[in-house]
């Protein structure tokens, strides 16, 4: 699934059954590469981020969750969380660790079952997920060509 079909999708809390927010972003951290967290817009309370262990699952139309205690502000995040909104890689330049640049990531391919994630997309290709190094707030960086 790409992440940008996940954008927008209602969360809900299968405790209450109340939508506690919306998709807007998520966290990705490397090795290997995976969703760590989905960032949501939350009613009058901002953003906050939900890790991915807190998903139960990942529908058509929502995603539930066991209940809101998961969800973290993230004005208490440390930015070296794997879930803070700074590993959001959408919009960032892709640079290899020799310093090559390979485009910008437009959208993340990933399972929504494990949260595994398959390829970066980029304007000019989909990059394997087991090349991603890590993902700062500037840049994303991947494994040089061999």
């Amino acid at each position: 699934m790409l992440f940008s079909n996940a954008r927008n999708r209602a969360v809900m809390n299968l405790m209450t059954a109340e939508t506690v927010g919306t998709v807007a972003s998520c966290a990705v951290a490397p090795s290997p590469a995976r969703i760590a967290g989905l960032r949501l817009k939350t009613r009058g309370r901002g953003h906050h981020t939900l890790p991915w262990e807190g998903v139960r699952s990942f529908g058509q139309d929502e995603i539930a969750i066991e209940n809101a205690d998961r969800l973290r502000d993230e004005k208490d995040m440390d930015p070296g969380d794997q879930a803070a909104p700074v590993h959001d890689p959408v919009g960032k330049p892709v640079l290899t660790e020799t310093g090559l640049e390979k485009g910008t990531v437009i959208d993340v391919e990933f399972d929504e079952r494990s949260g595994r994630v398959s390829h970066l997309v980029t304007g000019e290709e989909r990059i394997p997920g087991d090349e991603l190094l890590g993902i700062g707030g500037y840049a994303v960086v991947v494994s040089a060509p061999r």
